[in-house]
């Protein structure tokens, strides 16, 4: 399913979300849940709250999906806020069966609106979220064009959260748990595999199957390590040792392709 877009003036920039029409039906009512649970929890520190992922996009098929949803806050969460965020998370998901896992990412303000970031949440809020409360960042910015600059900054957290990812999956002690860690890092290593090839298709890919398909237009060799993500996004159960060490393998390589690209672009 095609994803709904707003005008946009020149070929060469990309569109925004169209952030006016409805989201699907399964989903509509979630999202409108959703603002009340991260504002009722996070109260005047929320400044504005932004979706993004299938349920932005309105192609989610089958009956439930990720939420994704990024906080930007005036003041930097505490300790104890941080994990206050897990029983916001298992309480929505408890009312809302729909929403297989919800994904709230809190960033301050300050480093949203900082130049320094501005590939990576200028680029972000513009073209891949919708706001649903507060004051919406993404009119600040003007629309951007692909590049290796925007690929890289979209993925210059891929080694901390496979970091993190890599150790729910080897300390889970449920299969749930360690299905949910094990699709997440899929996800995040097929769209830092795209990044990879995103400045030469000149287009942002927003789903994993479009991903996977540029990506292994420039690298077919790589087939066999996507399948295998795939059995993770389709919460298939493999075992903890196979998923590590799939993750390592190809993370270690995706990892050294981008050194490789860095030193060759700047």
């Amino acid at each position: 399913m095609t994803a709904l877009y707003r005008t946009k003036s020149r070929t060469s920039q990309l569109p925004e979300l169209d952030s006016s029409s409805p989201f699907q039906e399964t989903f509509d009512p979630a999202v409108k849940a959703a603002v009340g649970y991260v504002s009722s929890y996070l109260g005047i520190n929320l400044h504005s709250l932004y979706i993004s992922g299938d349920i932005a996009l309105r192609n989610v098929e089958g009956d439930k999906a990720v939420m994704k949803l990024t906080a930007v806050v005036d003041s930097e969460l505490t300790t104890r806020e941080f994990v206050g965020l897990n029983s916001v998370r298992n309480k929505y998901c408890k009312a809302y069966p729909q929403i297989s896992q919800l994904h709230i990412e809190c960033i301050p303000q300050s480093r949203v609106v900082d130049l320094a970031n501005i590939f990576r949440w200028g680029f972000f809020l513009k073209h891949c979220a919708i706001c649903l409360s507060g004051k919406n960042l993404a009119d600040g910015f003007g629309h951007f064009e692909v590049s290796w600059e925007v690929a890289k900054a979209m993925n210059n957290s891929l080694v901390s959260q496979l970091s993190i990812l890599r150790r729910k999956i080897a300390q889970s002690a449920k299969w749930i748990q360690q299905l949910d860690a094990a699709e997440e890092a899929a996800d995040v290593l097929i769209r830092a595999a795209f990044g990879l090839v995103a400045h030469k298709e000149k287009v942002w890919e927003h789903s994993l199957k479009p991903c996977s398909e540029r990506f292994l237009k420039h690298y077919p060799e790589k087939s066999l390590e996507i399948e295998r993500l795939f059995y993770l996004i389709e919460r298939k159960r493999v075992g903890k040792r196979a998923v590590v060490t799939l993750l390592d393998d190809l993370g270690d390589w995706i990892k050294s392709e981008y050194k490789k690209i860095d030193n060759r672009i700047g």
